[in-house]
């Protein structure tokens, strides 16, 4: 199978990077160094799937998923083998590329197609069938946009990358700073960018009192796109060469297509679904692109409808509806999530932006009293979580915060736009937000949602440096970094949230290398399931692959790494 390395950038663009895999790879692919990588993924994904099982009765499920950065294609894998057992989530949870993720969930589960069925209504195993399959075919949606010319928009971070480094921008600042102002100022402004371009950035360069100073800071910057470091705090205030805007209505027309919007063809749909869905339980996409559908194949008849829904939007795409402008939660329960500055911590940081814009001295000190961890949602769930009714003492609960209604158009500029790919920004009213790295274990809230059961999607290993260090810049000390983050003090709010998942799907997405999406997705398809709940065994046919200990950190509680 062939991937397209501009997706992995977009994935590392929109989540946010677990650093105890190789996060810095991510920038190393962005730079181009092959357009498309081989992934040699086994079609079989050794399961032993009975062709008459199903999820009979099957507990109504929500799903904390940590977000993972350029390895966003393991949420697809893990969600597709959990629907095929367990049916489709009611409920979700998760911020960065786990609101993507959560978007695509959403997207999925409102298709008319995955309730009906030809003339009736699907039955429990047909729709998880189906829906799963949803989930398995982003991968064939992916090898479609990277034989189009919109291949472009998803790889531009990766562009502006070898750009800069063929002009030796960041040497032409030292012998010609002025120059070297222009040829950014060029690149970032050419035809075929400056619609994905961060409009900051060229404004940054056009006002700035000292343009090479911001030059350097910015060509800086890119050189550690997308490996999630923390460096110092100026990565709260520069901004992002990258306009999350844009890919959020990017990112609209893949869900759009996923929940069957206009003009999707809906027979074709119904037609593909009832040849591939059934049949292709228990495969990965390689393995069901290859099964019969009508006189082609499932992969072909797939790749006819989306080229045919592309063609169709980007011909005229005003005139349909976009899933980007529904609200977040109209369909499913879901909550996405984002660290927000609140009272004295955005005087502070104003005070630093504008120094930083007239490129003086900054200094930016806040107390982390002053940084609470926000959620969208719809109303109702929102007062549930910050009601906190079941009386959790934690840290990252009691620091809960509604930001209201919004749609996913505005959630997607938010939770993805992480310090270093963006700068803090802006909420609606008086706060700034601060990125989506502030919950990576979401069980809490589902489980003060009232979700019947809650499955972790995570992976092994502990930590995540480049949360605690965004926390230490806005003024976590170590008591802080302990209470939100250690996995062996039961009273941290990582270990809370471990002990009170009901299953913990425990992938090890972080060995593979980012441009091994067949690793990724089959990884994560055949990850362990953690649980001592008897009712993961109880249906008709439970996963395969049920442990009540895997023994490994980050999933087994107490068990650091």
């Amino acid at each position: 199978m062939r991937v397209a390395i501009s997706f992995l950038v977009l994935s590392a663009v929109f989540g946010c990077g677990d650093d105890d895999g190789d996060p810095g790879d991510a920038g190393v692919d962005a730079m181009g160094v092959d357009g498309a990588v081989d992934s040699d993924v086994p079609t079989d994904a050794g399961t032993d799937v009975a062709p008459d099982a199903g999820p009979a009765d099957p507990p109504e499920i929500c799903v904390g998923i940590r977000g993972n950065g350029p390895r966003i294609t393991a949420h697809f894998g893990s969600l597709s083998r959990i629907i095929e057992h367990y049916g489709v989530p009611v409920g979700g949870a998760g911020g960065s590329s786990g609101s993507i993720t959560l978007f695509f969930l959403e997207s999925v589960a409102m298709n008319p197609l995955i309730e009906t069925c030809g003339d009736g209504p699907c039955d429990p195993l047909e729709r998880a069938n189906r829906a799963a399959l949803m989930f398995k075919s982003i991968l064939g949606y992916l090898e479609v946009l990277l034989e189009s010319e919109e291949a472009l928009s998803f790889g531009v971070l990766a562009d502006i990358i070898m750009r800069v480094q063929d002009e030796g921008i960041a040497a032409l600042l030292d012998t010609s700073p002025s120059e070297a102002v222009d040829a950014l100022e060029a690149i970032l402004s050419s035809d075929d960018l400056r619609s994905l371009v961060n409009p900051e950035v060229l404004q940054l360069l056009a006002d700035s009192p000292n343009p090479v100073f911001h030059a350097r800071d910015i060509v800086g910057a890119l050189a550690s796109a997308a490996s999630f470091e923390v460096t110092d705090d100026t990565i709260l205030l520069r901004p992002g060469v990258l306009s999350f805007p844009a890919f959020a209505q990017l990112l609209g027309r893949i869900a759009s297509f996923y929940a069957a919007y206009e003009p999707v063809d809906q027979d074709a749909m119904e037609s593909w679904l009832s040849d591939c869905a059934s049949p292709g339980r228990g495969m990965l996409w390689p393995m069901v692109a290859e099964l019969p559908s009508g006189e082609s194949t499932c992969g072909e008849v797939f790749r006819t409808m989306v080229t045919d829904y592309r063609a169709a939007v980007r011909a005229d795409e005003e005139s349909f509806p976009t899933r980007a402008d529904d609200p977040v939660g109209g369909e499913l329960r879901v909550l996405v999530s984002t660290s927000v500055m609140v009272g004295d911590a955005v005087t502070a940081w104003e005070a630093a932006r504008a120094d930083y814009l007239q490129a003086d001295e900054h200094t930016f000190s806040v107390d982390f009293d002053d940084i609470r961890f926000g959620y969208w949602g719809q109303t109702s769930d929102l007062n549930l979580v910050t009601g906190n009714p079941n009386g959790y003492p934690d840290l990252k609960t009691s620091k809960a915060l509604s930001l209201g209604e919004a749609t996913w158009r505005e959630v997607l500029a938010f939770s993805p736009a992480e310090p270093g790919l963006a700068r803090a920004l802006e909420l609606p009213g008086d706060n700034v937000s601060a990125g989506g790295w502030s919950d990576l274990q979401p069980t809490l809230v589902l489980q003060n949602l009232g979700c019947e059961k809650v499955v972790y999607l995570t992976r092994q290993g502990t930590g995540s440096s480049f949360a605690s260090g965004v926390a230490r810049l806005l003024g976590a000390d170590d008591t802080d970094i302990d209470s939100l983050f250690s996995f062996t003090d039961a009273t941290s709010s990582t270990y809370l949230s471990i002990e009170q998942s009901d299953g913990i799907w425990c992938t090890d997405w972080d060995t593979p290398p980012t441009t091994d999406i067949g690793a990724i997705t089959l990884d994560s398809y055949t990850a362990p399931l953690e649980t001592d709940d008897p009712v993961f065994e109880s249906v008709a046919d439970p996963y395969g692959n049920i442990t009540g200990s895997t023994g490994l950190p980050g999933c087994t509680l107490g068990v650091d790494g």
